[in-house]
């Protein structure tokens, strides 16, 4: 278990103020966050790299936080892998053995079962590292972390040099593997899909501050300020007053006119300022020859289709909604697309479904 209590880190060009989070034992916790947002100065932090003025880190209940790095038991995949160019690919996974006093019969055996594991038991024999492509070092960085029997491994921005084909195969792999060896991660990266595939628990990092840490679900449906909606792509975003309230239900007009149907928040009242947003994947064009759910039954509304985007699978329509010149995103999947043969133009009827909203008042947003 990784406990972070307080940390504030500051030094020329970066800043952390008073973080604080837990990870359980075998979790796997995903920091996201934009460039320059502090994610490798909290792994920095972790590993023993850079020292914090204030707080405490904890590693199963042991106090690491002025620890030399050697001293933690963990893991670091950097992302430049640093594999060394003068050692083959058998030395650079067992590169660690002797400093952890693994014998070397022992070291080899273990690095032949984890390349195995990892589909590279054919590059063992190989003598330059500088001939494998992204995929294969990146497995090779793996393989010579788990040789030592890390209890932690920090990972920072692991896939960003990889061609999609080979994330895509590294991103199903991983969680295999890190539960088999039942180790605890901490991920950092900017990449949203990533971050929603892997994480257990997601942590929002942004301008050295935690902004939400929460499971995938809550910060997808449930985003704790402003600037965290943002980074996950609400862009149908609004900005009004609350009309009236009534049990589980808010009625609020935004600043054009328009009224919505939102889920209750706690501690607002009649004309407090909000703002609220939904997912472009949860708004919904209404087919005249299917009956309404109770589900899309609020907030429908007459758009004009104004924009098309084909992003390999799904389409991202934008619509002027009810005339207003307010633009929405709508995101479909390719078949729903293609069955509705929808072109710029069109007129549709959609629903921003009420449940799917985010509300915050306007003094909470971060």
């Amino acid at each position: 278990m990784i406990q972070v209590e307080n940390l504030t880190v500051a030094g020329p060009g970066f800043y952390l103020g008073d973080i604080s989070f837990r990870v359980n034992k075998a979790e796997y916790l995903i920091i996201l966050g934009p460039s320059g947002a502090g994610k490798t100065v909290l792994l920095d932090t972790l590993a023993g790299l850079k020292k914090p003025q204030k707080g405490r880190i904890l590693f199963a209940g042991r106090d690491v936080t002025r620890a030399l790095p050697e001293e933690r038991k963990i893991g670091y995949i950097q992302q430049n892998l640093a594999l060394f160019p003068h050692l083959s690919i058998m030395e650079n996974i067992t590169f660690g053995a002797r400093p952890n006093r693994i014998p070397p019969a022992r070291a080899g055996e273990r690095a032949r079962e984890l390349a195995a594991l990892l589909g590279i038991e054919h590059l063992l024999s190989r003598a330059n590292p500088l001939t494998l492509s992204g995929g294969e070092k990146q497995r090779v960085a793996l393989a010579r972390t788990l040789l030592v029997e890390p209890d932690i491994i920090l990972m920072d921005e692991p896939f960003s040099a990889l061609d999609s084909f080979t994330r895509r195969q590294l991103i199903f792999l991983l969680p295999e593997i890190f539960a088999q060896f039942q180790v605890t991660v901490i991920h950092v990266t900017h990449d949203l899909q990533e971050a929603f595939l892997l994480g257990d628990k997601i942590a929002v990092l942004m301008d050295g501050r935690l902004q939400q840490i929460g499971s995938r679900d809550e910060i997808y449906r449930r985003p704790a300020t402003l600037a965290v909606a943002r980074l996950l792509l609400n862009r149908n975003t609004f900005s009004g007053r609350v009309v009236t309230l009534s049990t589980g239900e808010i009625v609020a007009q935004n600043d054009r006119g328009l009224e919505f149907r939102l889920p209750a928040i706690h501690h607002l009242q009649p004309g407090a300022k909000i703002h609220f947003g939904i997912n472009p994947r949860e708004v919904v064009i209404i087919r005249p020859d299917r009956p309404l759910t109770p589900r899309v039954r609020s907030n429908i509304f007459p758009a004009t289709v104004r924009r098309i985007f084909d992003q390999f699978g799904s389409y991202l329509l934008f619509l002027d909604l009810a005339g207003t010149g307010i633009e929405i995103e709508l995101e479909l999947p390719g078949y729903i697309y293609h069955d509705m043969a929808i072109s710029i133009g069109n007129h549709v009827t959609v629903s921003l479904k009420k449940d799917s909203f985010w509300v915050l008042p306007v003094d909470e947003e971060g």
